[in-house]
Protein backbone atom coordinates (compact mmCIF):
# COMPACT_ATOMS: atom_id res chain seq x y z
CA UNK A 1 0.00 0.00 0.00
CA UNK A 2 1.25 3.48 -0.85
CA UNK A 3 1.97 5.91 1.93
CA UNK A 4 0.46 8.61 -0.30
CA UNK A 5 -1.37 8.30 -3.61
CA UNK A 6 -2.66 11.23 -5.66
CA UNK A 7 -4.95 10.17 -8.50
CA UNK A 8 -6.14 12.70 -11.10
CA UNK A 9 -5.96 15.57 -8.61
CA UNK A 10 -6.35 19.20 -9.69
CA UNK A 11 -5.34 22.25 -7.68
CA UNK A 12 -6.13 25.93 -7.99
CA UNK A 13 -6.01 29.24 -6.16
CA UNK A 14 -9.09 31.36 -6.69
CA UNK A 15 -9.32 31.58 -10.50
CA UNK A 16 -5.72 30.48 -11.18
CA UNK A 17 -5.09 26.86 -12.15
CA UNK A 18 -1.97 25.31 -10.62
CA UNK A 19 -2.27 21.60 -11.41
CA UNK A 20 -4.59 19.79 -13.80
CA UNK A 21 -5.43 16.10 -13.20
CA UNK A 22 -2.04 14.97 -11.89
CA UNK A 23 -1.15 11.60 -10.35
CA UNK A 24 1.80 10.60 -8.17
CA UNK A 25 2.67 8.11 -5.43
CA UNK A 26 5.01 7.84 -2.45
CA UNK A 27 5.87 4.43 -0.98
CA UNK A 28 7.41 3.57 2.38
CA UNK A 29 10.86 5.05 2.89
CA UNK A 30 10.73 7.23 -0.22
CA UNK A 31 11.92 10.83 0.13
CA UNK A 32 10.61 13.08 -2.65
CA UNK A 33 11.68 16.59 -3.54
CA UNK A 34 8.77 18.81 -4.60
CA UNK A 35 10.33 21.45 -6.84
CA UNK A 36 9.35 24.28 -9.15
CA UNK A 37 9.74 28.06 -9.45
CA UNK A 38 8.40 30.52 -6.87
CA UNK A 39 4.63 30.79 -7.00
CA UNK A 40 3.96 27.51 -8.83
CA UNK A 41 1.97 26.02 -5.92
CA UNK A 42 4.43 23.86 -3.96
CA UNK A 43 3.40 25.05 -0.49
CA UNK A 44 -0.24 25.12 -1.56
CA UNK A 45 -0.02 21.46 -2.62
CA UNK A 46 1.52 20.49 0.74
CA UNK A 47 -1.30 22.24 2.62
CA UNK A 48 -3.91 20.63 0.37
CA UNK A 49 -2.44 17.16 0.97
CA UNK A 50 -2.24 17.76 4.74
CA UNK A 51 -5.88 18.86 4.81
CA UNK A 52 -7.01 15.89 2.70
CA UNK A 53 -5.11 13.54 5.05
CA UNK A 54 -6.70 15.04 8.16
CA UNK A 55 -3.38 16.41 9.44
CA UNK A 56 -4.60 19.98 9.18
CA UNK A 57 -8.04 21.50 9.52
CA UNK A 58 -9.29 23.56 6.59
CA UNK A 59 -9.43 27.25 7.46
CA UNK A 60 -11.93 29.83 6.30
CA UNK A 61 -9.29 31.81 4.44
CA UNK A 62 -7.85 28.79 2.60
CA UNK A 63 -7.70 29.90 -1.03
CA UNK A 64 -6.82 26.54 -2.57
CA UNK A 65 -9.07 23.65 -3.48
CA UNK A 66 -8.94 20.12 -4.85
CA UNK A 67 -11.45 19.57 -7.63
CA UNK A 68 -12.74 16.94 -10.04
CA UNK A 69 -12.87 13.19 -9.52
CA UNK A 70 -9.37 13.01 -8.06
CA UNK A 71 -8.56 11.19 -4.83
CA UNK A 72 -5.94 11.36 -2.08
CA UNK A 73 -5.32 8.00 -0.40
CA UNK A 74 -2.68 5.88 1.33
CA UNK A 75 -1.75 5.23 4.96
CA UNK A 76 -0.93 8.93 5.43
CA UNK A 77 -4.55 9.75 4.56
CA UNK A 78 -5.56 8.05 7.82
CA UNK A 79 -4.10 10.94 9.79
CA UNK A 80 -0.60 9.45 9.99
CA UNK A 81 1.19 12.52 8.61
CA UNK A 82 2.24 15.95 9.79
CA UNK A 83 2.88 19.22 7.96
CA UNK A 84 5.92 21.24 9.04
CA UNK A 85 5.28 24.71 7.64
CA UNK A 86 8.13 27.12 7.05
CA UNK A 87 6.86 30.10 9.05
CA UNK A 88 3.80 28.84 10.91
CA UNK A 89 4.59 25.84 13.11
CA UNK A 90 1.47 24.36 14.70
CA UNK A 91 2.58 22.65 17.91
CA UNK A 92 -0.95 21.36 18.57
CA UNK A 93 -0.68 19.29 15.36
CA UNK A 94 2.31 17.47 16.85
CA UNK A 95 1.77 17.43 20.62
CA UNK A 96 -1.32 16.35 22.53
CA UNK A 97 -2.62 17.70 25.80
CA UNK A 98 -3.16 21.39 25.17
CA UNK A 99 -4.30 24.14 22.85
CA UNK A 100 -1.86 25.95 20.59
CA UNK A 101 -1.80 28.91 22.97
CA UNK A 102 -1.18 26.70 26.01
CA UNK A 103 1.62 24.76 24.33
CA UNK A 104 3.40 27.89 23.08
CA UNK A 105 3.51 29.23 26.65
CA UNK A 106 5.54 26.21 27.85
CA UNK A 107 9.08 24.91 27.28
CA UNK A 108 9.10 21.78 25.12
CA UNK A 109 9.68 19.32 27.99
CA UNK A 110 6.70 20.73 29.89
CA UNK A 111 4.56 20.69 26.74
CA UNK A 112 5.39 17.00 26.23
CA UNK A 113 4.55 16.33 29.90
CA UNK A 114 1.06 17.70 29.25
CA UNK A 115 0.58 14.85 26.79
CA UNK A 116 1.87 12.31 29.32
CA UNK A 117 -0.69 13.61 31.82
CA UNK A 118 -3.39 13.11 29.19
CA UNK A 119 -2.21 9.50 28.66
CA UNK A 120 -1.10 10.24 25.08
CA UNK A 121 0.61 7.11 23.78
CA UNK A 122 3.31 9.07 21.90
CA UNK A 123 4.23 11.49 24.69
CA UNK A 124 6.45 9.19 26.80
CA UNK A 125 8.45 8.20 23.73
CA UNK A 126 8.74 11.89 22.74
CA UNK A 127 10.05 12.75 26.20
CA UNK A 128 12.73 10.04 26.13
CA UNK A 129 13.84 10.94 22.61
CA UNK A 130 14.03 14.65 23.44
CA UNK A 131 16.09 14.06 26.60
CA UNK A 132 18.53 11.80 24.73
CA UNK A 133 18.89 14.24 21.84
CA UNK A 134 19.44 17.29 24.05
CA UNK A 135 22.15 15.47 26.00
CA UNK A 136 23.87 14.37 22.78
CA UNK A 137 23.58 17.61 20.81
CA UNK A 138 23.60 20.18 23.61
CA UNK A 139 27.25 21.13 23.65
CA UNK A 140 28.37 19.18 20.57
CA UNK A 141 26.06 20.95 18.09
CA UNK A 142 25.37 24.10 20.11
CA UNK A 143 21.78 23.24 21.08
CA UNK A 144 22.43 24.40 24.65
CA UNK A 145 22.36 27.97 23.35
CA UNK A 146 18.63 27.66 22.65
CA UNK A 147 17.93 27.16 26.39
CA UNK A 148 15.13 24.75 25.56
CA UNK A 149 14.55 23.78 29.21
CA UNK A 150 13.51 27.29 30.18
CA UNK A 151 12.35 29.01 26.96
CA UNK A 152 8.64 28.77 26.03
CA UNK A 153 7.99 27.38 22.56
CA UNK A 154 6.52 30.70 21.46
CA UNK A 155 9.72 32.55 22.41
CA UNK A 156 12.18 30.28 20.61
CA UNK A 157 14.00 31.71 17.60
CA UNK A 158 12.62 30.36 14.29
CA UNK A 159 15.62 28.07 13.82
CA UNK A 160 15.50 26.65 17.34
CA UNK A 161 11.74 26.08 17.08
CA UNK A 162 11.77 24.25 13.75
CA UNK A 163 14.76 22.15 14.85
CA UNK A 164 12.87 20.93 17.92
CA UNK A 165 9.68 20.31 15.91
CA UNK A 166 11.58 18.25 13.34
CA UNK A 167 13.38 16.27 16.03
CA UNK A 168 10.08 15.08 17.55
CA UNK A 169 8.43 14.41 14.17
CA UNK A 170 11.39 12.40 12.82
CA UNK A 171 11.30 10.03 15.80
CA UNK A 172 7.51 9.68 16.09
CA UNK A 173 6.59 6.07 15.27
CA UNK A 174 2.97 6.91 14.45
CA UNK A 175 3.85 9.18 11.54
CA UNK A 176 4.12 7.58 8.09
CA UNK A 177 4.64 10.80 6.10
CA UNK A 178 6.31 14.12 6.83
CA UNK A 179 5.41 17.11 4.64
CA UNK A 180 8.31 19.55 5.02
CA UNK A 181 8.05 23.10 3.67
CA UNK A 182 11.50 24.70 3.42
CA UNK A 183 12.83 22.83 6.48
CA UNK A 184 16.35 24.26 6.19
CA UNK A 185 15.15 27.87 6.34
CA UNK A 186 16.36 29.34 9.66
CA UNK A 187 18.50 26.28 10.54
CA UNK A 188 22.18 26.85 11.23
CA UNK A 189 24.79 24.90 9.27
CA UNK A 190 25.34 22.18 11.88
CA UNK A 191 21.56 21.74 12.24
CA UNK A 192 21.19 21.30 8.47
CA UNK A 193 23.88 18.61 8.56
CA UNK A 194 22.07 17.00 11.52
CA UNK A 195 18.74 17.12 9.65
CA UNK A 196 20.28 15.45 6.59
CA UNK A 197 21.66 12.62 8.70
CA UNK A 198 18.45 12.30 10.75
CA UNK A 199 16.26 12.03 7.64
CA UNK A 200 18.43 9.23 6.29
CA UNK A 201 18.45 7.43 9.66
CA UNK A 202 14.68 7.74 10.22
CA UNK A 203 13.61 5.72 7.17
CA UNK A 204 10.41 7.77 6.97
CA UNK A 205 8.57 8.78 3.81
CA UNK A 206 8.71 12.50 3.08
CA UNK A 207 7.65 15.13 0.58
CA UNK A 208 10.03 18.07 0.85
CA UNK A 209 9.84 21.57 -0.59
CA UNK A 210 13.26 23.21 -0.59
CA UNK A 211 15.39 25.43 -2.78
CA UNK A 212 18.57 24.11 -1.14
CA UNK A 213 19.96 21.96 -3.96
CA UNK A 214 22.73 20.38 -1.88
CA UNK A 215 20.21 19.38 0.80
CA UNK A 216 17.84 17.83 -1.76
CA UNK A 217 20.69 15.92 -3.39
CA UNK A 218 21.70 14.48 -0.02
CA UNK A 219 18.29 13.31 1.24
CA UNK A 220 15.95 12.81 -1.75
CA UNK A 221 15.68 9.80 -4.04
CA UNK A 222 12.71 10.99 -6.14
CA UNK A 223 11.56 14.28 -7.63
CA UNK A 224 8.09 15.76 -8.18
CA UNK A 225 8.43 18.80 -10.45
CA UNK A 226 5.60 21.28 -11.02
CA UNK A 227 5.48 22.94 -14.46
CA UNK A 228 3.63 26.25 -13.94
CA UNK A 229 3.17 26.79 -17.68
CA UNK A 230 1.62 23.40 -18.44
CA UNK A 231 0.08 22.82 -14.94
CA UNK A 232 1.59 19.33 -14.84
CA UNK A 233 3.53 17.28 -12.29
CA UNK A 234 6.54 15.33 -13.57
CA UNK A 235 7.70 12.38 -11.44
CA UNK A 236 11.27 11.08 -11.60
CA UNK A 237 13.29 8.44 -9.75
CA UNK A 238 16.50 10.44 -10.22
CA UNK A 239 18.38 12.60 -7.75
CA UNK A 240 17.61 16.30 -7.83
CA UNK A 241 20.81 17.26 -9.69
CA UNK A 242 20.39 14.42 -12.18
CA UNK A 243 16.78 15.49 -12.76
CA UNK A 244 17.84 19.09 -13.39
CA UNK A 245 20.59 17.92 -15.74
CA UNK A 246 18.11 15.70 -17.59
CA UNK A 247 15.66 18.60 -17.86
CA UNK A 248 18.34 20.86 -19.29
CA UNK A 249 19.49 18.18 -21.74
CA UNK A 250 15.89 17.66 -22.90
CA UNK A 251 15.48 21.42 -23.32
CA UNK A 252 18.65 21.66 -25.39
CA UNK A 253 17.54 18.72 -27.56
CA UNK A 254 14.19 20.41 -28.13
CA UNK A 255 15.91 23.66 -29.07
CA UNK A 256 18.22 21.80 -31.49
CA UNK A 257 15.25 20.02 -33.13
CA UNK A 258 13.34 23.28 -33.40
CA UNK A 259 16.28 25.14 -34.94
CA UNK A 260 16.93 22.24 -37.36
CA UNK A 261 13.31 22.32 -38.51
CA UNK A 262 13.39 26.10 -38.88
CA UNK A 263 16.50 25.83 -41.08
CA UNK A 264 14.89 23.10 -43.23
CA UNK A 265 11.67 25.12 -43.54
CA UNK A 266 13.69 28.15 -44.60
CA UNK A 267 15.57 26.09 -47.22
CA UNK A 268 12.38 24.49 -48.62
CA UNK A 269 10.60 27.85 -48.70
CA UNK A 270 13.54 29.50 -50.49
CA UNK A 271 13.75 26.67 -53.06
CA UNK A 272 10.00 26.81 -53.68
CA UNK A 273 10.15 30.58 -54.06
CA UNK A 274 12.96 30.30 -56.60
CA UNK A 275 11.02 27.70 -58.60
CA UNK A 276 7.90 29.87 -58.56
CA UNK A 277 9.95 32.80 -59.85
CA UNK A 278 11.19 30.66 -62.70
CA UNK A 279 7.66 29.45 -63.33
CA UNK A 280 6.34 32.99 -63.50
CA UNK A 281 9.14 34.07 -65.85
CA UNK A 282 8.59 31.10 -68.17
CA UNK A 283 4.83 31.46 -68.22
CA UNK A 284 5.12 35.10 -69.24
CA UNK A 285 7.61 34.36 -72.02
CA UNK A 286 6.31 35.83 -75.36
CA UNK A 287 9.15 35.08 -77.80
CA UNK A 288 9.15 35.80 -81.53
CA UNK A 289 6.30 34.81 -83.83
CA UNK A 290 8.47 32.25 -85.66
CA UNK A 291 9.96 30.83 -82.41
CA UNK A 292 6.95 28.93 -81.09
CA UNK A 293 9.08 25.90 -80.18
CA UNK A 294 11.23 27.91 -77.72
CA UNK A 295 8.16 29.64 -76.30
CA UNK A 296 6.37 26.32 -75.73
CA UNK A 297 9.51 24.79 -74.17
CA UNK A 298 9.84 27.64 -71.68
CA UNK A 299 6.16 27.54 -70.79
CA UNK A 300 6.34 23.75 -70.28
CA UNK A 301 9.41 24.14 -68.07
CA UNK A 302 7.62 26.87 -66.14
CA UNK A 303 4.76 24.49 -65.51
CA UNK A 304 7.14 21.85 -64.21
CA UNK A 305 8.82 24.45 -61.94
CA UNK A 306 5.46 25.44 -60.53
CA UNK A 307 4.58 21.82 -59.80
CA UNK A 308 7.97 21.28 -58.13
CA UNK A 309 7.45 24.38 -55.97
CA UNK A 310 4.04 23.12 -54.94
CA UNK A 311 5.52 19.70 -54.09
CA UNK A 312 8.25 21.28 -51.94
CA UNK A 313 5.68 23.38 -50.07
CA UNK A 314 3.57 20.27 -49.52
CA UNK A 315 6.58 18.42 -48.08
CA UNK A 316 7.32 21.39 -45.80
CA UNK A 317 3.74 21.71 -44.56
CA UNK A 318 3.28 17.97 -43.93
CA UNK A 319 6.37 17.55 -41.74
CA UNK A 320 5.57 17.25 -37.99
CA UNK A 321 5.85 20.63 -36.30
CA UNK A 322 8.48 20.89 -33.57
CA UNK A 323 7.32 23.38 -30.96
CA UNK A 324 9.82 25.39 -28.98
CA UNK A 325 9.31 24.50 -25.30
CA UNK A 326 7.68 27.21 -23.25
CA UNK A 327 10.18 29.06 -21.11
CA UNK A 328 9.91 31.62 -18.37
CA UNK A 329 11.59 34.92 -19.03
CA UNK A 330 15.12 34.76 -17.52
CA UNK A 331 15.53 36.66 -14.25
CA UNK A 332 18.09 39.44 -14.14
CA UNK A 333 18.97 41.19 -10.87
CA UNK A 334 20.90 44.40 -11.42
CA UNK A 335 21.83 46.65 -8.49
CA UNK A 336 24.03 49.56 -9.55
CA UNK A 337 25.17 51.15 -6.27
CA UNK A 338 26.04 54.74 -5.57
CA UNK A 339 29.72 55.27 -4.95
CA UNK A 340 31.10 56.14 -1.53
CA UNK A 341 33.97 58.26 -0.29
CA UNK A 342 36.04 58.26 2.87
CA UNK A 343 33.24 57.99 5.46
CA UNK A 344 31.98 54.58 4.38
CA UNK A 345 33.12 52.02 6.96
CA UNK A 346 31.07 50.05 9.49
CA UNK A 347 32.66 49.85 12.96
CA UNK A 348 31.74 48.00 16.16
CA UNK A 349 33.70 49.05 19.23
CA UNK A 350 33.28 46.84 22.33
CA UNK A 351 29.57 46.35 21.61
CA UNK A 352 27.23 44.28 23.78
CA UNK A 353 24.04 43.29 21.97
CA UNK A 354 20.57 42.10 22.93
CA UNK A 355 16.89 42.99 22.83
CA UNK A 356 16.69 43.85 26.55
CA UNK A 357 19.32 45.98 28.32
CA UNK A 358 18.69 43.95 31.47
CA UNK A 359 19.49 40.64 29.74
CA UNK A 360 22.15 41.10 27.03
CA UNK A 361 23.10 38.06 24.98
CA UNK A 362 25.81 35.91 26.62
CA UNK A 363 28.54 37.22 24.34
CA UNK A 364 31.71 39.17 25.09
CA UNK A 365 31.87 42.77 23.78
CA UNK A 366 32.21 42.63 19.99
CA UNK A 367 34.73 44.68 18.01
CA UNK A 368 35.10 44.63 14.23
CA UNK A 369 35.50 46.89 11.20
CA UNK A 370 34.03 46.35 7.73
CA UNK A 371 35.40 48.60 5.01
CA UNK A 372 33.50 49.71 1.92
CA UNK A 373 33.48 47.10 -0.82
CA UNK A 374 34.02 44.11 1.48
CA UNK A 375 31.77 41.06 1.25
CA UNK A 376 31.48 39.49 4.70
CA UNK A 377 29.49 36.40 5.71
CA UNK A 378 28.59 35.60 9.31
CA UNK A 379 27.88 32.03 10.44
CA UNK A 380 27.01 30.60 13.84
CA UNK A 381 24.64 28.41 15.83
CA UNK A 382 20.90 29.08 16.00
CA UNK A 383 20.10 31.52 18.77
CA UNK A 384 23.66 32.77 19.25
CA UNK A 385 22.77 36.30 18.10
CA UNK A 386 23.56 36.67 14.39
CA UNK A 387 20.27 38.39 13.50
CA UNK A 388 20.61 40.56 16.62
CA UNK A 389 24.09 41.54 15.41
CA UNK A 390 22.65 42.63 12.04
CA UNK A 391 19.78 44.48 13.72
CA UNK A 392 22.31 46.39 15.84
CA UNK A 393 24.39 47.15 12.75
CA UNK A 394 21.41 48.65 10.90
CA UNK A 395 20.21 50.67 13.90
CA UNK A 396 17.04 48.64 14.40
CA UNK A 397 18.43 47.85 17.88
CA UNK A 398 20.52 50.13 20.07
CA UNK A 399 23.74 48.62 21.43
CA UNK A 400 23.48 47.82 25.12
CA UNK A 401 27.02 49.11 25.55
CA UNK A 402 29.84 50.21 23.27
CA UNK A 403 29.45 52.11 20.01
CA UNK A 404 28.37 51.35 16.45
CA UNK A 405 29.49 53.68 13.66
CA UNK A 406 27.93 53.60 10.18
CA UNK A 407 29.61 55.72 7.51
CA UNK A 408 27.51 58.72 6.43
CA UNK A 409 27.92 57.84 2.76
CA UNK A 410 26.39 54.39 3.13
CA UNK A 411 22.89 53.77 1.80
CA UNK A 412 21.64 50.54 3.37
CA UNK A 413 19.32 47.96 1.87
CA UNK A 414 18.19 45.55 4.62
CA UNK A 415 16.42 42.51 3.18
CA UNK A 416 15.04 41.08 6.44
CA UNK A 417 14.03 44.34 8.15
CA UNK A 418 12.34 45.75 5.06
CA UNK A 419 10.62 42.39 4.47
CA UNK A 420 8.98 42.79 7.89
CA UNK A 421 8.08 46.44 7.26
CA UNK A 422 6.47 46.05 3.83
CA UNK A 423 3.05 47.75 3.66
CA UNK A 424 0.96 44.58 3.39
CA UNK A 425 -2.23 46.25 2.16
CA UNK A 426 -0.53 48.21 -0.64
CA UNK A 427 -0.39 46.85 -4.18
CA UNK A 428 3.09 45.69 -5.21
CA UNK A 429 3.12 48.05 -8.20
CA UNK A 430 2.00 50.93 -5.98
CA UNK A 431 4.82 50.28 -3.53
CA UNK A 432 7.47 50.37 -6.28
CA UNK A 433 5.88 53.36 -8.02
CA UNK A 434 5.88 55.33 -4.76
CA UNK A 435 9.42 54.22 -3.90
CA UNK A 436 10.99 55.39 -7.17
CA UNK A 437 8.54 57.94 -8.58
CA UNK A 438 7.50 55.63 -11.43
CA UNK A 439 4.16 55.34 -13.16
CA UNK A 440 2.21 52.19 -12.29
CA UNK A 441 2.91 50.91 -15.81
CA UNK A 442 6.65 51.46 -15.30
CA UNK A 443 6.47 49.83 -11.87
CA UNK A 444 4.75 46.76 -13.34
CA UNK A 445 7.40 46.50 -16.05
CA UNK A 446 10.17 46.70 -13.44
CA UNK A 447 8.55 44.01 -11.25
CA UNK A 448 8.03 41.67 -14.20
CA UNK A 449 11.74 42.11 -15.00
CA UNK A 450 12.44 40.85 -11.45
CA UNK A 451 10.36 37.71 -11.90
CA UNK A 452 6.91 38.69 -10.64
CA UNK A 453 3.86 37.98 -12.76
CA UNK A 454 1.49 40.74 -13.84
CA UNK A 455 -1.10 39.31 -11.45
CA UNK A 456 1.39 39.51 -8.56
CA UNK A 457 2.38 43.07 -9.49
CA UNK A 458 -1.28 44.08 -9.33
CA UNK A 459 -1.98 42.25 -6.04
CA UNK A 460 -1.71 43.42 -2.41
CA UNK A 461 1.69 42.63 -0.91
CA UNK A 462 0.00 40.51 1.79
CA UNK A 463 -1.08 37.99 -0.87
CA UNK A 464 2.42 37.49 -2.31
CA UNK A 465 4.34 34.35 -1.41
CA UNK A 466 7.65 34.88 0.47
CA UNK A 467 9.71 34.43 -2.70
CA UNK A 468 7.74 37.11 -4.54
CA UNK A 469 8.15 39.51 -1.59
CA UNK A 470 11.93 38.91 -1.63
CA UNK A 471 12.01 39.70 -5.36
CA UNK A 472 9.94 42.83 -4.68
CA UNK A 473 12.55 44.04 -2.19
CA UNK A 474 15.44 43.31 -4.56
CA UNK A 475 13.63 45.31 -7.23
CA UNK A 476 13.35 48.17 -4.74
CA UNK A 477 17.05 47.99 -3.86
CA UNK A 478 17.93 48.38 -7.54
CA UNK A 479 15.76 51.49 -7.88
CA UNK A 480 17.18 53.07 -4.71
CA UNK A 481 20.79 52.35 -5.80
CA UNK A 482 21.74 51.11 -2.31
CA UNK A 483 25.48 50.70 -1.81
CA UNK A 484 25.38 48.45 1.27
CA UNK A 485 23.39 45.22 1.37
CA UNK A 486 22.46 43.69 4.73
CA UNK A 487 21.10 40.21 4.07
CA UNK A 488 19.77 37.85 6.74
CA UNK A 489 19.37 34.38 5.17
CA UNK A 490 18.83 35.86 1.67
CA UNK A 491 18.31 32.47 0.01
CA UNK A 492 15.27 31.69 2.17
CA UNK A 493 12.15 31.59 -0.05
CA UNK A 494 14.09 32.12 -3.31
CA UNK A 495 13.97 29.50 -6.07
CA UNK A 496 17.07 28.07 -7.76
CA UNK A 497 16.97 30.62 -10.60
CA UNK A 498 16.79 33.57 -8.20
CA UNK A 499 19.54 32.15 -5.98
CA UNK A 500 21.84 31.74 -8.96
CA UNK A 501 21.17 35.27 -10.15
CA UNK A 502 21.61 36.65 -6.61
CA UNK A 503 25.03 34.97 -6.38
CA UNK A 504 26.08 36.56 -9.67
CA UNK A 505 24.76 39.95 -8.51
CA UNK A 506 26.58 39.87 -5.17
CA UNK A 507 29.84 38.75 -6.76
CA UNK A 508 29.76 41.74 -9.13
CA UNK A 509 28.33 44.24 -6.60
CA UNK A 510 30.85 47.03 -5.99
CA UNK A 511 29.37 48.10 -2.65
CA UNK A 512 29.48 46.46 0.78
CA UNK A 513 27.74 43.17 1.55
CA UNK A 514 27.16 41.83 5.07
CA UNK A 515 25.15 38.64 5.21
CA UNK A 516 24.12 35.80 7.47
CA UNK A 517 23.71 32.46 5.75
CA UNK A 518 23.58 28.78 6.64
CA UNK A 519 23.54 27.58 3.03
CA UNK A 520 26.85 25.88 2.32
CA UNK A 521 26.19 25.98 -1.43
CA UNK A 522 25.53 29.74 -1.30
CA UNK A 523 28.48 30.38 1.01
CA UNK A 524 31.00 28.59 -1.19
CA UNK A 525 29.68 30.16 -4.41
CA UNK A 526 30.23 33.73 -3.19
CA UNK A 527 33.47 35.62 -3.69
CA UNK A 528 33.78 36.63 -0.03
CA UNK A 529 36.37 38.86 1.59
CA UNK A 530 35.91 37.20 4.99
CA UNK A 531 33.81 34.61 6.81
CA UNK A 532 33.22 35.38 10.50
CA UNK A 533 31.86 32.93 13.07
CA UNK A 534 29.79 34.23 15.98
CA UNK A 535 30.08 32.01 19.06
CA UNK A 536 29.58 32.47 22.78
CA UNK A 537 33.33 33.10 22.93
CA UNK A 538 33.01 36.03 20.51
CA UNK A 539 33.49 36.89 16.84
CA UNK A 540 36.34 35.10 15.05
CA UNK A 541 37.56 34.62 11.49
CA UNK A 542 36.98 31.27 9.74
CA UNK A 543 40.13 30.27 7.88
CA UNK A 544 38.57 27.30 6.05
CA UNK A 545 34.86 26.66 5.52
CA UNK A 546 35.71 23.12 4.38
CA UNK A 547 37.46 22.28 7.66
CA UNK A 548 34.59 23.83 9.63
CA UNK A 549 32.08 21.61 7.80
CA UNK A 550 34.21 18.48 8.27
CA UNK A 551 34.32 19.09 12.03
CA UNK A 552 30.54 19.60 12.10
CA UNK A 553 29.90 16.41 10.11
CA UNK A 554 32.01 14.41 12.57
CA UNK A 555 30.06 15.87 15.50
CA UNK A 556 26.72 15.14 13.78
CA UNK A 557 27.70 11.51 13.18
CA UNK A 558 28.35 11.10 16.90
CA UNK A 559 24.94 12.55 17.81
CA UNK A 560 23.08 10.34 15.30
CA UNK A 561 24.87 7.24 16.63
CA UNK A 562 23.80 8.03 20.21
CA UNK A 563 20.16 8.69 19.30
CA UNK A 564 19.52 6.06 16.62
CA UNK A 565 22.16 3.59 17.69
Amino acid sequence: MSVLALEQVSLGVESAELLNSVSAHIVKGQVCALVGPNGCGKSTLLRAIATACGAREAEEDDAYFLVGSGTVSGSAAEGRCVLVEQDALQWSDLLAGGTEEELRALPLSDAIDMGIAEMDEDAEEDAEVWRTLCLAAGDTLGWDGARYEETPLGDLSPGCAVRAYLAIALHRCGLDLLLLDEPTNHLDLSSILWLQAAIRASGKSMLIVSHNAAFLDTVCDHVWAIDPLEHTLAVSGASYSDFRASEEAARLRQVALYESQQRRNTQLTAAAKQLRSRSAAGASCVGKDNDTMLRDFRRDRAGRSGRKAKALEKIRDKEPTVELAKQRKPLRITIDPLGAGHDSAIMFQAVSIGHDPETPLPLPPLTCRIDFGERVAIVGDNGVGKSTFLATLTGALEPISGSVSIGRELRLGNLMQEHENLPRTQLAKGYVAELAGLTTVGACRHLIHYGLTLQQAESPISTLNPGARARLLLAGFALRKVNTLILDEPTNHLDAEAIGELIATLNSFSGTVVLVTHSLEFLTALDLTRVLRLQHSGLSRVDSVEVLVEDMEEAVAGVIAKVWG
